[in-house]
């Protein structure tokens, strides 16, 4: 059966709806808008049809959807999560990117991205939040513990595997909770 797809709510500054076709020109304009990303990650600003092979790929996994924040106001694109359920098990879900427009960072934006997620993921029966750090964007690593995030591991290839459960405030996942790789 699975984890249902979580309701994410709308945040004070940004509104949220599911990724598909027909947001492709928004998911397009969003990808473009954080081209120091894509140039760690990739080498290479994200070309044309990085929306369209995004889409593609997560309407082909039924495990996976992409949310589109946009600002409340002007509409402009602001961020885009990637988001698997159930992965690596039941109850977990992966997080596998969280770009915010770099014209906008530094304004709280991921943070309001991230309130917004995590209640809809314990609405939707999730107990473990999961995501990977490759060490091309090591950065970010004190966004993610700030949110509350904890290194549990490493992965071959130079990334760093971070967790934090759902329910309630325990301690951080690496106490709680024994790695391993998926």
């Amino acid at each position: 059966m699975g984890t249902p797809a979580p309701v994410l709510a709308a945040t004070p500054r940004l509104g949220v709806t599911e990724a598909t076709r027909a947001t492709t020109a928004a998911v397009q304009s969003c990808l473009e808008g954080c081209p120091g990303y894509f140039e760690r990650a990739e080498g290479a600003p994200a070309d044309q049809e990085a929306a369209a092979r995004l889409l593609d790929e997560a309407e082909a996994d039924p495990l996976r959807r992409l949310y589109l924040f946009t600002l409340r106001r002007g509409g402009t694109p602001a961020a885009l999560l990637d988001l698997w359920l159930d992965q690596p098990e039941p109850g977990t879900a992966h997080l596998g990117l969280l770009l915010v427009r770099e014209a906008l960072q530094g304004q709280g934006l991921g943070r309001e991205v991230m309130a917004a997620l995590e209640p809809a993921l314990e609405a939707a029966g999730c107990d473990l939040l999961r995501l990977s750090v490759a060490d091309e964007n090591r950065e970010v690593d004190g966004f993610w513990e700030r949110l509350g995030f904890a290194a549990v591991g490493r992965l071959e290839g130079g990334v760093t595997v971070y967790e934090k459960p759902l329910h309630g405030s325990g301690p951080p996942a690496g106490a709680t909770r024994r790695w391993s790789p998926a």
